[in-house]
């Protein structure tokens, strides 16, 4: 029992002496042989049909391609495959697997094993995967490593080919679909106008060029970029080329592909009302008789009043914050229905608030035509001195004849 502990020491000591205490990295990928074919030489052994169509590269044929990947699904534009490219040509890879961009990176080279799939197209776009149900269907992901090889580190961005003129679909060579295009000189026709994606399905944006032909740029609903607003101008788009039938089209794998356009200045609302709850939400007022009241129906929500002769009614909004905001504007509609009277119908905002008496009115000019009884919008650029945290609105009836009605009060700007 008492050598025990000497074995026990003996025998670790020769562990770590046997250890390297350093983290190990493991080596890059390689690829143990040579491509034979190109892809546009894989390319010829189909023909693409009116419909989807497909033929199967037999077992044992030993077809092996190699291309640089241009394809990211990091950003969630491009969903379960890859794209390859060499100096003949490009094709899409289908993937069973949603984090591609952890196996497979952006300008790594990649070996393919083809025997065994199916070489096809979807919509007339080729495609390299396996065939089911009258479909060009993705590789199992566990399936993989039976056909796909990566090989050494990325080695950065492949060239892209430059394009200032959209040809027909069938003018353009299967060779070039599948590569990594970027487009000259083009123009988004909603720029400024329409978000990458509606949030409900994937979504088509056209683009013009120079020349006046036209492409559309296709993104997904999933793409993180989603919600942002498609640029101004016109610049460059690199991305991969694709086709939908007789549409050509273009993928990007996110906004970083776009260079030269202008990003449009988004004005968001900063402060809206609640009608349901505004008074206990920080709207506040005074007066005796008949004060402010909300309104809320099928016809109007907003505020209205029905003043008594010789009365002051103010209407004070809760502080708004607009310390951090660029170019900041109020809106609202009014209406009085038996005529409005700029002399007892007033709007004003201070700066900082301190009480109904003792803070620093600052008027805004309302008008609206004699006897006017529709509604009337209103519409200012707030000043300089307007952006502090502590801005507040006031509505203020006096001695009028006319009840008076407010509604869609809000405040737009741009969040710096």
């Amino acid at each position: 029992m008492k050598k025990t502990p000497i074995i026990l020491t003996v025998f670790a000591a020769i562990l770590l002496a046997g250890c390297d205490l350093k983290q190990d990295v493991a080596p890059m990928p390689t690829f143990i042989g040579e491509a034979n074919t190109t892809i546009a030489e894989l390319l010829a052994m189909h023909t693409i049909g009116s419909e989807d169509s497909f033929d199967s590269i037999p077992i044992g044929s030993n077809i092996i391609i190699c291309g640089y990947v241009t394809t990211s699904d990091e950003w969630g534009n491009n969903y379960k495959y890859i794209n390859i490219e060499d100096s003949t040509g490009g094709i899409q890879i289908k993937i069973d697997n949603k984090a591609l961009y952890n196996r497979y990176k952006v300008g790594e080279r990649i070996y393919v094993k083809c025997d065994g799939l199916v070489l096809g197209d979807y919509r007339k776009l080729p495609q390299l995967g396996l065939w089911a149900n009258g479909a060009m269907q993705p590789i199992p992901s566990f399936k993989t490593y039976l056909y796909i090889f990566p090989d050494g580190a990325p080695v950065g961005e492949y060239p892209a080919i430059d394009m200032t003129t959209i040809p027909a679909a069938n003018n353009i060579p299967s060779t070039m679909y599948n590569c990594r295009v970027r487009l000259i000189g083009a123009t988004f026709v909603e720029g400024g106008m329409a978000t990458f994606s509606d949030p409900g399905a994937s979504t088509s944006h056209d683009i013009k060029m120079a020349d006046g032909t036209t492409i559309t740029m296709r993104t997904s609903n999933y793409a993180t970029f989603a919600n942002e607003i498609l640029p101004v101008g016109t610049g460059d788009i690199t991305g991969i080329l694709t086709r939908y039938n007789n549409y050509v089209q273009i993928v990007i794998n996110n906004p970083d592909d776009l260079v030269g356009f202008s990003v449009p200045v988004v004005r968001q609302t900063i402060f809206s009302v609640n009608y349901n709850n505004a008074f206990n939400e920080g709207w506040t007022q005074t007066g005796a008789g008949n004060p402010w009241q909300t309104m809320v129906n099928n016809n109007f929500s907003g505020f209205y009043v029905n003043p008594a002769v010789n009365e002051d009614y103010y209407l004070i909004s809760p502080a708004i914050d607009l310390s951090d905001i660029e170019s900041p504007e109020l809106s609202f509609t009014h209406r009085a229905p038996q005529g409005f009277d700029p002399n007892t119908m007033m709007c004003f905002y201070t700066p900082d608030y301190t009480g109904v008496s003792s803070s620093l009115w600052i008027p805004f000019n309302l008008s609206a035509a004699a006897g006017q009884t529709t509604s009337n919008d209103f519409l200012m650029a707030l000043p300089e001195g307007a952006q502090t945290s502590t801005f507040r609105l006031m509505f203020h009836i006096t001695t009028a004849p006319s009840s008076w009605y407010l509604s869609d009060i809000k405040i737009t700007g741009v969040v710096q």
